[in-house]
């Protein structure tokens, strides 16, 4: 089997058919009609000597050869991508390139709004798109550059080898509770941090954090009575009950400005959240990715 017996385009046509499992969408994707993404298969099969994709009651399914193709496959094409896309330079002041970042409400919060505010003064045409980052880490838009970035506790993400990772900034947590509680002042002890009724800020949907863990460890348990995945709608239930919200301190001092609510200190002993940001060694040199990291990072 020669490569130059292959026509390349049947690679792309490849990579369409095992990312779609539809040779419907796989065409759309390669902007060619169905049946011609119907020929493409048929010529594949032939050259592999390999059904690669079976039609299944779920769709198509493709062959341990098709998967085992498909990995070098991809990493080629990945490669290829990087090179011709590559950037010689860029320039903020007269770029509109968007930026799609994947992350969480405590980067919205904390470190949108002074990016934007330097963008308008030296990158005005560049955008930015936010992506919420759920509970699997985008690797594959990392690769392919769907997602520039992502922003997020390392308390959160596993993160692969394969990608590479920073850690920028080590966030304590501190706490909130109405203005009116009628027991907590301006800090808790460890025995009032279990007694109290807590509303428990979850944006990936998880069932404990790193206070339930470093609790656990110490033969406690906390008393979570709500679990909502918003800072704000966190934050107005606490305003109205005697509840107490745990989060990190920069969104801490946001919410008490903004709602009737005091900051309250924790035990000393609690651990910090770390954020870290993650991104693909494919576009490990790109001026542009290089630019906005170190924005992000001169802003933190």
């Amino acid at each position: 089997m020669k490569l130059h017996q292959l026509d390349l385009n049947l690679l792309l046509a490849f990579d369409a058919l095992m990312t779609q499992r539809n040779v419907t969408r796989a065409a759309q994707q390669c902007f060619i009609s169905q049946p011609a993404m119907s020929h493409s298969l048929n010529r594949l099969r032939q050259f592999f000597e390999d059904p690669l994709l079976v039609r299944s009651a779920t769709g198509m399914q493709p062959t341990g050869r098709a998967q085992a193709l498909h990995q070098t496959v991809r990493q080629a094409l990945e490669l290829l991508e990087q090179e011709l896309g590559r950037e010689d330079s860029f320039v903020p002041a007269t770029s509109n390139r968007r930026f799609v970042l994947s992350t969480t409400d405590y980067v919205e919060c904390v470190l949108i709004p002074p990016l934007i505010r330097r963008l308008q003064t030296e990158a005005p045409g560049v955008r930015i798109e936010i992506e919420i980052l759920r509970d699997r880490l985008p690797e594959q838009a990392l690769a392919n550059g769907e997602v520039d970035l992502v922003l997020g506790f390392d308390e959160y993400m596993q993160v692969p080898g394969s990608l590479r990772t920073e850690t920028w900034l080590t966030e304590p947590l501190a706490g909130v509770v109405s203005r009116e509680h009628p027991v907590v002042a301006d800090g808790i002890n460890l025995a009032q941090l279990t007694e109290l009724p807590h509303v428990f800020h979850s944006p990936l949907g998880t069932r404990e954090s790193i206070v339930d863990t470093w609790l656990a460890s110490q033969g406690l348990k906390r008393s979570i009575s709500v679990n909502s995945q918003s800072y704000m709608s966190a934050a107005a239930i606490v305003s109205q009950s005697d509840h107490l919200l745990v989060l990190p301190h920069k969104v801490a001092v946001m919410l008490a400005e903004a709602l009737p609510l005091k900051r309250v200190t924790l035990p000393a002993d609690l651990p910090a959240y770390h954020l870290n940001c993650v991104w693909h060694p494919l576009h490990d040199r790109q001026p542009a990715l290089q630019w906005l990291r170190g924005l992000l990072r001169s802003l933190i």
